[in-house]
């Protein structure tokens, strides 16, 4: 693979809140990748977002920009329902890529286009931005290390009402179209789980409460491989919680991702809100202060995530490296996703070999 010199000459399509909120403040941050183009259905949004972050490509069809000969990389962040066939196309215009989360809708299709990468030489990283959060990085190292022993249980919660108060696009009221707690929400941590322990997600058991919008609040309890169980609960309709708990014989390991010093371990011989256990998560926090001051400058934790994930996929483009999360990994992540959803409807585990196909037929 040929190596690029130059700053990755990056397309991206989809101007929605995650491009202009997210993507393209971390890309700012870089400058081995400038983005060169924007492409958006919406005009007066495509404007917008092209005004404010000066790119000069505008285009209103997305072909247009993954044939264009100036772009080196396509950013795939429109709903998920349109991802594949974007992401052939431009691998088929050997551009390296990018593609957001929930990584389809279908499994059928994620075969096709893992298929179609494998026939490739392009970089292809998918948008799981977790995996790049400094508390799961340094989390997966530890645990590695053996630090936690065997894991028996994993906990977890992710709450929010942010998405909810700014304002539902209908793609994400509905399950067909990539919506729901279980597809938004979920499979972030139905992926961090297998990155974390190396471990696949072998059966699940779900339940939801939809009210305007499909699977508002639900809540999972998931059987791993390797013998160990997860529990959790997601909601996009309640005060915010961002909380992963691993407990293993040897130890506890707290990641709580919207706090600077939330990575804490206890050894299993402390008990948690002892004299010892409260001192030293003091001088943990006064430790992890100064990292703490300079990360809230940068707009903290989550969007390190986004720099650090677009600082990965621009190592890769230029070393030909293996990705953090490849398209196999999204497509698992939406296959126990899938579970999960055919659980709420069944009412029963369902393992997640036997997910159906896609979200269009639960």
């Amino acid at each position: 693979m040929a190596s690029i010199v130059a700053p990755i000459r990056l397309g991206i399509v989809g101007c929605g809140e995650a491009t202009t909120g997210l993507h393209l403040r971390a890309i700012k941050a870089h400058a081995d990748i400038d983005v060169v183009a924007l492409a958006d259905i919406d005009v007066p949004r495509l404007e917008h977002a092209a005004e404010e972050f000066s790119v000069p490509g505008r285009y209103t069809e997305p072909e247009a920009l993954i044939a264009d000969p100036n772009v080196d990389a396509v950013a795939i962040c429109v709903p998920p329902e349109h991802h594949v066939e974007l992401a052939m196309m431009a691998l088929d215009a050997n551009k390296h890529l990018f593609v957001e989360k929930p990584l389809t809708l279908d499994l059928s299709d994620a075969h096709r286009l893992i298929a179609h990468a494998d026939r490739s030489d392009r970089t292809v990283l998918v948008g799981h931005n977790l995996r790049h959060h400094y508390q799961a990085v340094e989390a997966r190292k530890m645990i590695r290390r053996g630090v936690l022993g065997s894991i028996e249980f994993v906990h977890a919660v992710w709450s929010s009402r942010y998405r909810i108060d700014r304002g539902f696009p209908d793609w994400r009221r509905r399950r067909a179209t990539g919506g729901s707690a279980l597809l938004e929400l979920a499979v972030h941590y139905l992926d961090l789980w297998r990155y974390l322990i190396d471990s696949e997600i072998e059966s699940v058991v779900a339940s939801s409460r939809s009210a305007e919008a499909d699977d508002l609040t639900a809540t999972v309890i998931a059987r791993m491989a390797n013998g160990a169980l997860a529990s959790s609960a997601f909601s996009q309709y309640a005060a915010t919680g961002h909380d992963i708990e691993l407990f293993g014989q040897d130890g506890r390991l707290r990641l709580s991702l919207c706090r600077f010093d939330g990575l804490e371990f206890a050894p299993s011989t402390q008990f948690p809100g002892s004299p010892g256990d409260r001192v030293q998560s003091l001088v943990h926090t006064i430790r992890e202060l100064p990292r703490g001051v300079a990360s809230a400058a940068r707009g903290g934790g989550f969007a390190d995530s986004y720099r650090n994930q677009w600082r990965h996929f621009a190592d890769c483009v230029r070393s030909g490296e293996p990705v953090a999360c490849s398209l196999d990994d999204g497509m698992r992540a939406v296959q126990a996703g899938l579970a999960c959803i055919a659980s709420v409807e069944a009412g029963r585990f369902v393992r997640v070999v036997d997910a159906p196909s896609s979200s269009a037929v639960v």
